[in-house]
């Protein structure tokens, strides 16, 4: 009795494709916006008693100013991605407020601007599994600020609670912090909008200065709301999903978006036709995984039954890694399948490996990407 038998193990990835700019590898980033440093900026006296002519605690306004940044970072491939951002903002003094027992320095006599830059290390986290082109993101990030404040003002003479002038003109480093919330939308392949939400905040700072002309300890808050847009370019390649394998009716395992072999058909005229099926294997991995091991020893056991011709064994890779590390691979890919149809009773005598590296994908990619259809061994077992 002859026996008819087709195994089939077509190529196939998972049912979508990662999300937008869920990549694995370094990026860069460039952006520039608005900065708002608001009404809540405290400036006090901060001198010892008689060193000036009275205590003042009031806020600092500002004119709406503008920042840019630059990041370079990594994507883990996990949503998460670290960074190191360089940045400056700049914005114009308008007034300091009135308070109790101090008539503040009005727009009009006070002029000047504080200047501010900081090298700061981000940690983000995008919910890249939420829409394949809008990506959300929350971080927080940490490092240092220079602040660089050179305003001065001077209020006409008539009230003896308000000081003459005031002026502070001095730079200082001090550790810094920032939230973000931001969105990333997919321009390209590796290319994204990024619109992001900071509040940056640099520790509070005493700078040195004058208050109607002597020495004065003026302490300063210089923390600030930022709206930016700018671009962020992916050099990695998308990260790779896992391969999920479903079961199949005599036990083997393939991917989930592929037909399961059909059921055997006993056909008393028919030659009998070849096993054809294919072992799929994880990224840089040549080791058979437990589904695949399945489908080697349910094949063999049907081929066994009658009297074979030829087994072809064909390795291949896909296009991640040199193309000389992926000839070695597609070898090794083969080799462990041939000895694992020997282990299952396939003579030996009657194996022939290849070995195509790279060059044979089933699903055609771009060179360094990883695709879990190409990583795979096909065998080919006919009768005589």
């Amino acid at each position: 009795m002859k026996l008819k038998t087709t195994l089939l193990a077509a190529a196939a990835s998972l049912a979508i494709a990662p999300a937008a700019h869920a990549y694995e590898g370094l990026y860069g980033a460039i952006g520039a916006g608005l900065t708002y440093m608001g009404y809540e900026n405290d400036v006090s006296n901060d001198s010892p008693s008689g060193s000036g002519p009275f205590e003042f605690d009031s806020d600092s306004d500002y004119d709406n100013g503008i920042g840019v940044y630059a990041a370079l970072g990594y994507a883990w491939g996990n949503n998460l991605r670290s960074e190191i951002e360089f940045s400056y903002r700049t914005n114009d003094i308008d007034q300091i407020d009135p308070a109790l027992g101090f008539s503040g320095i009005p727009s009009t006599v006070i002029a000047g601007d504080t200047r501010t830059y900081a090298v700061l290390g981000n940690l983000i986290y995008d919910f890249a599994d939420l829409n394949d082109r809008l990506v959300p993101y929350l971080g927080v990030g940490a490092g240092v600020a220079n602040v660089d404040h050179d305003i001065a003002g001077t209020t006409p003479i008539g009230n003896p609670t308000s000081p003459l002038s005031i002026s502070y003109d001095q730079s200082k480093t001090s550790l810094a912090g920032q939230a973000i919330a931001g969105v990333a939308i997919g321009l390209a392949e590796g290319l994204a909008l990024d619109v992001s939400y900071r509040y940056f905040a640099p520790l509070k700072r005493t700078f040195e200065g004058t208050i109607n002309g002597s020495p004065a300890n003026i302490k300063v808050g210089s923390s600030s709301h930022n709206l930016f847009a700018g671009l962020r370019w992916n050099f990695g390649a998308p990260a790779a999903p896992a391969v999920q394998y479903k079961d199949c009716w005599d036990g083997s395992s393939v991917p989930i978006s592929t037909t399961c072999p059909p059921q055997v058909v006993e056909d008393q005229s028919a030659d009998l036709d070849p096993v054809d099926f294919t072992v799929y294997f994880d990224y840089d991995k040549s080791n058979l995984t437990p589904q695949a091991s399945t489908l080697i020893q349910e094949a063999s056991g049907r081929a066994t039954q009658n009297s074979i011709d030829e087994v072809v064994v064909s390795g291949n890779t896909d296009t991640s890694g040199s193309s000389a590390y992926n000839q070695q691979l597609s070898e090794r890919r083969a080799r462990v399948v041939r000895d694992a149809l020997i282990a299952n009773d396939v003579p030996a005598d009657v194996i022939r490996t290849e070995a195509y590296g790279e060059s044979n994908p089933a699903k055609p990619t771009a060179d360094g990407v990883r695709e879990p259809l190409n990583r795979r061994s096909e065998v080919s077992i006919s009768f005589e």
